[in-house]
């Protein structure tokens, strides 16, 4: 096994894997910051007459995590001093009830507007306010981003098959006449490519086990790869890998170095 052959198996196995790593990091770090985001999120809803939570569950498929009633005695105080007193008394009798709704999840764009629109059907509903731009604004970004980053895990796959099945096929040319050899004595082309085989196995783990360690290193010295705004960004949302999902990193490097060499195997068996 020379070093070139190894390095020209494992390099694009890493760059692969990084990839992958990013992914998964990104997405479980925009999992995260919806979570904090939905906690603070909220629909501000208006009634011409008093509602209750078990009303909005009933009449909606809302998945509603809590209602809470903003004070009809704190916002009339807050009017008091900027209308006349006849206006004020008339605000007294005609002023709608506010609620916030808080909801189990982030929803989507189009999920919101779902929502909107079930609320609007509820007898007595005056307005539903979901802060839509603001909303769009956040949700399309953590789209994009989690788009991008499946988008170059995706090319960095196909990329990698393309270069090993490259290398595999070299391989094949460069140990042609062995191969005959063996098949001339009977022996099968498994047999034949066993040290190709064994390449990928020990590629795989090599990859997987190297940008695990980076990964480590990497979650380990934040404030000195990344700039302090980055850096603070990653900590307050910090993410653990767990045991799946580093074994992952390993069992999907040894899958695409497998797949390759059967793949390139089953080729040159039929020809």
């Amino acid at each position: 096994m020379s070093l070139k052959r190894f390095l020209s198996f494992s390099l694009p196995l890493i760059i692969m894997l990084f990839s992958f790593s990013i992914y998964v990091s990104i997405s479980k770090m925009i999992d995260k910051y919806e979570m904090t985001i939905n906690s603070d999120y909220s629909i501000v809803i208006v009634t011409a007459a008093p509602i209750v939570e078990d009303d909005i569950k009933r009449l909606t498929s809302i998945d509603l995590k809590e209602m809470k009633v903003l004070s009809r005695e704190n916002i009339l105080k807050d009017l008091k001093n900027e209308v006349t007193e006849g206006s004020f008394t008339l605000l007294q009798v005609k002023l709608p009830y506010f609620y916030t709704l808080s909801l189990n999840e982030f929803p989507t764009s189009s999920k919101l507007e779902r929502i909107k629109k079930e609320l609007l059907t509820v007898s007595g509903m005056k307005s539903v306010e979901t802060f839509s731009k603001d909303h769009d604004n956040v949700y399309s970004l953590f789209l994009f981003i989690k788009t991008v980053s499946m988008t170059m895990f995706v090319f960095m796959v196909i990329f990698t098959l393309f270069i090993i099945a490259n290398q595999i096929n070299i391989w094949f040319y460069e140990h042609y006449e062995r191969l005959q050899i063996i098949n001339l004595h009977g022996g099968s082309l498994l047999y034949g490519a066993k040290p190709i085989i064994k390449l990928a196995l020990f590629s795989g783990i090599f990859a997987g086990v190297l940008v695990l360690f980076a990964v480590y290193y990497i979650d380990q010295n934040v404030d000195v790869i990344f700039s302090p705004e980055i850096a603070k960004i990653i900590t307050q949302n910090k993410i653990e890998y767990t045991i799946f999902e580093a074994s992952s990193v390993v069992l999907l490097s040894l899958f695409i170095s497998f797949i390759t060499v059967f793949g390139v195997l089953i080729k040159n068996r039929f020809k």
